[in-house]
């Protein structure tokens, strides 16, 4: 009769050490899973978190409505008659809306003339109608070349230089700069005139510093009170971001697609000089 063989002590120390030594496998894998989806997750609300941060610093809270002001005229344009003085708004349009703009569908480019760039009456100083965006490079070359030529009609009396401030340039990326510093140069105009000017020089200078980065509401702010302006709760508030809204929508409305589109006596240099520079193509027209 054949028989079994018992176990003996060792044999089952054996089989129980490499019971222990699977379960531990078991337990180590699940430790390994559990790790690798929490790395997993924490990257997931990682990037989340980011995006959302993202969005927030880019996020436009501006009124859709809100004055356009005493300064400005119904294009949004603040006219200057000297280096330190401005031109009246005219009529007092009230709350804006850039919604009630109506842009046609296709608008763009360079048009031949815009509203309010009319040629002046005999006697009258050449009117320029500069659509600019503060955080446009070409702007700041527009401005870097022209600025003292520009200021020199002003102070003779030749020419009135309006400033269309547009934000065309806006992004998460530079925390809305064309607009928020648009808004500025509105308070400016309002709570001191004859800064204006200056302010609007500065900022377009200040592009080779920042190169598209935008500068933030504190220098905005610093900037206006080294010109004697207080403009801190003006831009803490926002209070003209609707007029600028509203004047990106007027000038896409005149069919304006980029910046700077220069104009004088309602002729639009890009067009009617395109093959001469602003200096010279104005100056024919001014001293000629």
């Amino acid at each position: 009769m054949a028989s079994s063989r018992a176990s003996t002590p060792s044999t089952d120390a054996r089989a129980r050490a490499r019971r222990m030594q699977e379960e531990q496998q078991r337990r180590d894998r699940r430790r390994r899973s559990l790790w690798i989806w929490g790395a997993v997750l924490a990257a997931a609300l990682a990037a989340a978190l980011v995006v959302a941060l993202v969005a927030n610093q880019g996020r436009d809270a501006a009124a859709e409505a809100g004055p356009l002001p005493a300064v400005a005229n119904t294009e949004g344009g603040v006219a200057l008659t000297s280096t330190t003085a401005l031109a009246d708004g005219g009529e007092d349009v009230g709350e804006v809306k850039a919604a009630d703009v109506q842009v046609p569908e296709g608008a763009g480019g360079q048009p031949e003339s815009v509203p309010g760039a009319e040629a002046p009456a005999d006697g009258e100083p050449h009117h320029v109608v500069v659509y600019a965006d503060f955080n446009c490079v070409h702007c700041a070359e527009f401005e870097k070349s022209n600025a003292e030529q520009l200021n020199t009609w002003l102070d003779e009396g030749k020419a009135t230089v309006e400033y269309r401030i547009v934000d065309f340039l806006s992004t998460p990326g530079n925390q809305n700069y064309s607009a928020r510093a648009a808004n500025a140069a509105y308070c400016v105009a309002e709570q001191k005139p004859e800064a204006y000017n200056a302010f609007v020089e500065g900022l377009f200078a200040a592009y080779q510093q920042h190169g598209g980065k935008g500068i933030s509401d504190d220098e905005l702010v610093d900037r206006a009170e080294e010109l004697g302006a207080d403009i801190s709760s003006c831009v803490k508030d926002d209070a003209y971001r609707p007029a600028v809204a509203y004047a990106t929508a007027k000038a896409k409305a005149a069919g304006v697609g980029g910046t700077p589109t220069v104009l004088m006596d309602g002729k639009n240099w890009a067009i009617d000089g395109a093959e001469d520079s602003f200096g010279d193509w104005a100056s024919a027209k001014i001293e000629g």
